[in-house]
């Protein structure tokens, strides 16, 4: 009820109705049915631009990029028999810090790359946009993995930090959907209504999902692929 005049309902139906054209550079364009208008802002991200996109996607990398990072220093040079090699070593602490250094500009370095191919990408949702950012990634991490295959070295740790790469990516590709309807963040009373709003139940049941069946994904390859004393003992010949 606006005041002592109820709308009607026609011109309710029409107003919606609008909603649903897309301005276009001959005129206005009316939007697939499938479609939605926040289809069509998350398409298009957070910025106008595609280094504005990469450079925000790049800062919001940034929370879930430094305890990935800390995990990957903590298996490379901290845990099991890495923590002697990594004292005895000249270069052993202050290469932690250039470690953890890399792979913080390697998580980041991977954001701005999806924000920047943001609109290019194949996904209604930014943890769809992030997946083949993360198998770019991994393809050259899985050749890297056969030249050790050869040279008889661990390839653990190399599937543990894909798998924190498509972990980052895909809570960047979530921030920055939350972060492209930030604007909106004053007519909820939480950030969770609002991510609520921008996915609707279905996506948002299906991306936490996602998100803990990665998690689990993490966790298996910590204790079963990334333990130094997993390779089962050889038999004894005689």
């Amino acid at each position: 009820m606006f005041g002592d005049v109820p709308p009607k309902r026609s011109d309710l139906e029409q107003e919606l109705s609008d909603l649903h054209n897309w301005p276009a550079a001959a005129g206005s364009d009316r939007l697939p049915g499938n479609v939605s208008v926040v289809d069509a802002a998350l398409a298009l991200g957070p910025a106008d631009t595609w280094w504005a996109n990469g450079s925000r996607c790049a800062r919001l990398a940034l929370i879930p990029a430094v305890p990935a990072a800390l995990l990957l220093v903590w298996v490379w040079n901290v845990r099991g028999e890495a923590w002697q090699a990594t004292l005895h070593s000249l270069f052993g602490l202050p290469g932690m810090l250039v470690l953890f250094v890399g792979e913080t500009v390697m998580f980041t370095g991977s954001a701005f790359v999806l924000g920047a191919l943001w609109r290019h990408l194949p996904g209604r949702r930014g943890p769809a946009k992030a997946l083949p950012v993360a198998l770019a990634v991994a393809f050259p991490v899985g050749l890297d993995s056969l030249v050790f295959r050869f040279t008889d070295e661990s390839t653990a740790n190399l599937a543990l930090a894909v798998s924190a790469m498509l972990f980052v990516l895909t809570v960047t590709g979530i921030a920055a959907d939350f972060d492209t309807f930030r604007g909106e963040r004053r007519y909820w009373q939480s950030r969770l209504g609002l991510l609520l709003s921008i996915y609707q139940m279905r996506y948002y049941s299906l991306q936490v999902a996602y998100l803990i069946a990665q998690v689990i994904a993490m966790i298996t390859i910590w204790e079963f692929f990334a333990a130094p004393d997993v390779a089962p003992e050889p038999p004894d010949t005689k």
